[in-house]
């Protein structure tokens, strides 16, 4: 194995690849990458056709696929865990995404709500990356979330984010718009379902990208759908959710920067105080 050039990550190289998958490695396609994975396009000289997923913590994934069992689930085995690293070989689908599609709301709107249940019909003892199932749970989380920041704050790592944007956040966090939506069904969420995670296929659709599921309110996938394809979720989920989906994003930029990837506190800090004020308008 090498080190990806740029991130923390370890990659198989060629020869590696191709013993694994009995026959030589004749193309290989970075996808997208980022400081905790990278997707490659992987072609042998006998056909097959992969997709190649090196990751660094934190991320559930390989556990996911070892434990799941669902139609609406691609094929993917692991062949690397050690650690905070490991690797991935995952069945790559020919068939276009809902990105792809340009589909109007409405259609939107059903094929997300049949997700939903699809992804509540998931069997096996599923992996989660944070538990937010109940108010406390949530009070919990986002209060550790909230000592973090005003931590960053304090040290001057975060200039744009002001104290004041930290009551703010912290009146948005608790307000009953946001707790009523752990009253109203939680479950497990896919917590990146992006059109473009979402592939269309005659005997129904399959979603890709299982790094960080959650425990919470399931509208939570539907707001991310709806948001990723253009369309405003607030009419169909409500304040709550809309309000969620921002605080959990400010929460992972914020353990971003703690934890995962410190050399981006000052985007970090950017994109936290622009969500921050995007709630204040509203």
């Amino acid at each position: 194995m090498y080190s990806h050039p740029y991130f923390d990550l370890y990659l198989h190289d060629d020869d590696e690849l191709g013993a694994l998958l009995g026959s030589p490695v004749c193309q290989r396609q970075t996808l997208q990458e980022w400081p905790l994975s990278c997707v490659q396009r992987i072609a042998t000289t006998d056909g097959q056709k992969h997709i190649y997923k090196a990751q660094h913590a934190p991320t559930v994934e390989p556990e996911f696929y070892a434990a799941a069992r669902s139609g609406l689930l691609v094929s993917a085995q692991t062949i690397y865990r050690a650690g905070a690293y490991s690797a991935m070989l995952i069945e790559e689908i020919e068939a276009p995404t809902l990105e792809q599609l340009n589909l109007p709301e409405a259609e939107i709107l059903e094929i997300g709500q049949g997700l939903l249940q699809q992804i509540a019909g998931i069997e096996g003892q599923l992996p989660y990356y944070l538990d937010i199932a109940t108010e406390p749970k949530w009070r919990l989380w986002m209060g550790e979330v909230l000592s973090a920041q005003k931590r960053l704050v304090e040290a001057g790592i975060f200039q744009r984010v002001r104290p004041e944007d930290l009551a703010q956040l912290e009146r948005c966090a608790f307000s009953e718009d946001v707790l009523r939506t752990f009253r109203a069904g939680t479950g497990y969420v896919h917590h990146d379902l992006a059109g473009g995670n979402v592939f269309m296929l005659p005997d129904g659709p399959r979603v890709i990208d299982w790094q960080r599921p959650i425990l919470g309110p399931t509208n939570l996938d539907l707001a991310l759908l709806l948001e990723s394809l253009g369309f405003d979720p607030f009419p169909h989920v409500g304040e709550g959710i809309v309000w969620l989906m921002r605080l959990l994003r400010i929460g992972w930029f914020t353990e971003c920067a703690v934890e995962w990837f410190p050399e981006g506190q000052e985007t970090y800090d950017r994109q936290i105080a622009e969500l921050i004020m995007l709630t204040a308008r509203e």
